[in-house]
């Protein structure tokens, strides 16, 4: 099972050691770090305890790195984490109480506390009683240092992310070989979810996502309970995981067969060819939306414009298969491209006069441009 391995625990000293030197560079002397999906790349605590408060405490004049959690998570911590000492809280017990008397001692004279305060596992109520307890300390946002030490994919990351994607295929081809059974939405994420699994993937931070392409505007419904009929054309966006990293890719499919022609078909792809020529090293990613755009509005004729083309994809824990913020392929985005990004890259069409296809892959940033890591067919068939 995929979620029994973990990385050697040199690459958690490796990660840790990083993260720490950014973290000094901001004159940050104590940072609680709480997005799931940073807990895990510091630590190796791979568990679904996130619904309720879980930190990692890093002190930047040491190497020492503290997991607070429910007490009952000290075993799956020795397991997975176990270069990281432990502080569990009883059930009933203020977290904060615990929490303070990791990062009391090692803040000393500053007062430059590092958190995360985008992050959806920060606790407001954890938040205000850590904040009255150090007495009102300088808050430091840290997302930007942390995504920055994990924004280039080592080796071992990369095979977790080919290995993903060799299981998104499967499971976008059972789901496929479903549908034109003329199956419910729900049957057909069964059939997903159980080729994947069975294949050796790990949960995927999110479900399978299967519906018509007339709902594609409904970007995060998962599925519905009509069966898919025979004149339906179904959009399948889905993810499998290995060792938490998520290699997502999209497919709009007649799964009964029908022609594959029609302009929004044409004009989809060709802008998936420009995200994948401008994935250069020195471009930016507002760069690459640009591509995208005037590739499209050049099949169009005219004016088109999505909120983007593709974000960074790695890490994921539920109620995602991406980490953090959306550091997205879109207008206004700055960000340096580099090799060893890695994206999950978008095509939609939706329009009004011509239809609608999307398409998306994972695509790995080389000098050579981007490499998709997906071997789904771009016009996949029923398997025979």
């Amino acid at each position: 099972m995929a979620s029994a391995e973990t990385f050697p625990v040199e690459e958690y000293e490796r990660r840790r050691a990083e993260a720490l030197a950014l973290l000094t560079a901001s004159q940050v002397t104590a940072a609680i770090v709480t997005a799931p999906e940073d807990v895990y790349y510091l630590s190796g605590l791979h568990n679904q305890g996130h619904f309720v408060f879980t930190a990692l405490v890093l002190d930047t004049r040491s190497r020492t790195a503290t997991l607070v959690a429910r007490e009952m998570e000290a075993a799956t911590a020795a397991q997975q984490a176990d270069g990281c000492a432990f502080a569990g809280y009883q059930d009933g017990r203020d977290p904060c109480d615990v929490l303070y008397d990791v990062v009391q001692p090692l803040r000393g004279d500053e007062r430059r506390i590092g958190c995360q305060p985008d992050s959806l596992s920060l606790p407001v109520a954890v938040w205000r009683g850590m904040d009255r307890r150090l007495g009102s300390p300088a808050w430091v946002d840290c997302a930007g240092v942390l995504a920055e030490a994990q924004a280039i994919r080592t080796d071992l990351e990369i095979a977790c992310l080919r290995e993903a994607d060799r299981l998104s295929d499967i499971g976008i081809e059972a789901g496929i070989d479903a549908a034109a059974g003329e199956c419910s939405g729900g049957e057909v994420v069964g059939a997903i979810q159980d080729a994947m699994l069975s294949a050796g993937s790990d949960y995927p931070g999110f479900v399978p996502l299967v519906r018509p392409v007339e709902q594609i505007r409904q970007e995060h419904i998962a599925w519905t309970d009509e069966p898919i009929t025979s004149t339906d054309t179904v959009f399948f966006e889905l993810s499998a995981a290995v060792r938490r990293y998520h290699a997502p890719l999209g497919r709009t499919v007649s799964p009964h067969g029908g022609e594959r022609c029609g302009p929004a078909v044409d004009i989809a792809h060709a802008g998936l060819e420009a995200i994948l020529a401008g994935l250069c090293p020195g471009r930016t990613a507002q760069d690459v939306y640009g591509d995208w755009r005037t590739t499209i509005e050049a099949g169009l004729g005219r004016g088109y414009q999505r909120h983007h083309c593709g974000y960074s994809v790695g890490i994921g824990f539920p109620p995602s298969w991406m980490a953090g913020r959306v550091d997205g392929l879109r207008p206004g985005n700055s960000t340096t491209l580099r090799s060893g990004m890695t994206f999950h890259i978008q095509s939609w069409v939706v329009d009004p006069q011509i239809g609608t296809y999307a398409i998306s892959d994972t695509a790995l940033v080389t000098h050579d441009g981007g490499e998709p890591l997906t071997a789904t067919p771009r016009y996949p068939m029923r398997p025979a």
